[in-house]
């Protein structure tokens, strides 16, 4: 028999924990497989199972339990700042592609509650603390081999075969998992398989992996058991690879979000204080004090001394702080900043990317915010670079059919209108543009009378003069192109667009 063998550093650090709650409810869900119900991330993309669990579905799960906190949450991270994560942890990490389809899978299942207000995103994890008690539920201490690229290889089923191995089996060392091999439901349904020899050669090929020597599985059988005529598996992970959990270990790698400007908070502070209206700080548990001096960054003290001033205005007027006042600033910052970046965004290009599918003033404003934190200059800098690489990888061409170009029927009757239309099609004209030629060449037929030879003459001289057509922006669903363009502030080298 064939042996898998790989390397392996092992760090105690690296460890990480699983709970058992997510698990559970990740691993739920083939028992809907039968309705092929799908989902599409992108308008022109292809259509994935929602109940059909990926490598990548495996990969997001573990970089969750990582770098979220004690807690199943995290705040002030983009999605794009989790998949950077994700590919420092694996060898042979997913695409991007594959990883916004998997986080979108798990916000619709209900794996992930997602907050997002433009200034503060916020994640938590559902199935993470038990309602019950209020704590978290069972972990599971995994052994860091999962993010080689020899594990990340194997069949999707072994995964998880090994996955729940792990989970049934917890940290001690003694356990053994045992499966009853009913057909059509247990681990065989979990699996997608129907019959016993199916499962055998899973558990062939994790039988065969061996990990620094060592072999994943220390035994496992098949056999009846007394009393009935179903068929049983047992099988026990190699005491070697099973991690125990050691209280006071850190498992965790909690990602750091955006952090507040000193200068900033220290300035706000004593601008409230002098107007007389210190206690803002504390307003809304220092919620909208937070988001007033995230919101601030990078402005004049003169534009922060005037929001200020605004806010004692509406204090003195109300005598308290409205609970919608934070509404209030953001329409002061709104029209003052947004017309400038959004100007910068058409200059650049990139504007086509914000909101591509339909006009969304909120999608504007949330991508103004975002880029009003930074210097004018170097912003339009970031998106001229940004903006070659948003072409490249998110448009769609406008036009794959010469019924794109047609505008007059009437023409079909006097010349040959279809080949026309190839030509501009041929040589990548705007549509529009050419629509325009046709209504402009139907008026001349009908009032003028002219022609049909002379007209079809003119549309021909007329279609190389045509603008170029435009690609049409096509980006992934919950993808911001703010993130990209932000982060190349920090990050020379993306791995999102590898």
């Amino acid at each position: 028999m064939t042996h898998i063998t790989f390397q392996l550093s092992k760090e105690k650090s690296s460890n990480f924990v699983l709970t058992d709650g997510f698990m559970n409810a990740l691993f739920s869900i083939s028992e809907n497989i039968h309705k092929k119900e799908k989902f599409k991330e992108r308008s022109n993309g292809s259509s994935r199972l929602v109940w059909h669990i990926t490598k990548a579905d495996l990969m997001l799960m573990c970089t969750l339990h990582i770098c979220f906190n004690s807690n199943g949450e995290l705040e002030n991270v983009s999605r794009h700042q989790i998949y950077q994560k994700l590919h420092s942890l694996y060898e042979d990490p997913c695409c991007d592609d594959q990883f916004y389809i998997a986080f979108d899978k798990f916000v619709r299942l209900g794996f992930i509650h997602e907050i997002q207000d433009g200034i503060r995103s916020e994640f938590k994890l559902n199935h993470f603390i038990d309602p019950a008690t209020n704590k978290i539920t069972r972990m599971v201490v995994m052994n860091p081999f999962v993010f080689k690229k020899e594990f990340t290889d194997l069949p999707i089923a072994a995964q998880k075969l090994v996955f729940d191995l792990i989970r049934k089996t917890g940290n001690n060392k003694k356990n053994d998992a045992f499966y009853w091999l009913s057909k059509g439901s247990g681990i065989l349904k979990q699996l997608h398989k129907t019959y016993v020899y199916e499962l055998k050669n899973i558990v062939n090929i994790l039988a065969s992996l061996k990990i620094d020597g060592i072999s994943l599985l220390k035994f496992w059988k098949i056999d009846n058991q007394k009393g009935t005529r179903l068929p049983k598996l047992t099988m026990k992970l190699n005491p070697l690879l099973t991690e125990e959990y050691v209280k006071g270990m850190h498992y965790r790698q909690v990602l750091p979000g955006r952090k507040l400007n000193r200068r900033i908070v220290m300035h706000l502070r004593d601008l409230l204080a002098s107007n007389l209206i210190g206690d803002f700080e504390y307003h809304n548990e220092g919620k909208d004090f937070y988001l007033l001096a995230t919101k601030l960054k990078n402005k004049s003290r003169k534009f922060i001394k005037y929001i200020v001033e605004k806010i004692r205005e509406v204090y003195e007027l109300e005598r308290k702080f409205p609970e919608d006042i934070i509404d209030l600033i953001t329409f002061e910052l709104k029209h003052k900043t947004m017309s400038e970046i959004i100007d910068i965004s058409k200059r650049t290009g990139v504007y086509k990317f914000i909101s591509p599918r339909k006009y969304d003033e909120n999608r504007l404003f949330e991508f103004a915010s975002a880029a009003s934190s930074y210097g004018k200059r170097e912003f339009e800098k970031l998106c001229k670079s940004a903006f070659q690489v948003f072409e490249k990888h998110f448009t769609i061409v406008p036009a794959h059919h010469t019924k794109q170009y047609a505008y007059s029927n009437l023409l079909d009757l006097f010349i040959d209108a279809d080949t026309l239309r190839s030509d501009a099609l041929l040589k990548q004209k705007s549509p529009e543009a050419y629509k325009k030629l046709e209504a402009y060449a139907e008026d001349r037929l009908q009032k003028d009378k002219e022609d049909p030879i002379n007209i079809r003459k003119w549309i021909q001289e007329q279609i190389d003069l045509l603008p170029k057509w435009t690609n049409i922006a096509d980006i992934p669903l919950g993808f911001k192109i703010e993130d990209y363009i932000l982060n190349k502030l920090k990050h020379e080298d993306l791995p999102f667009f590898k």
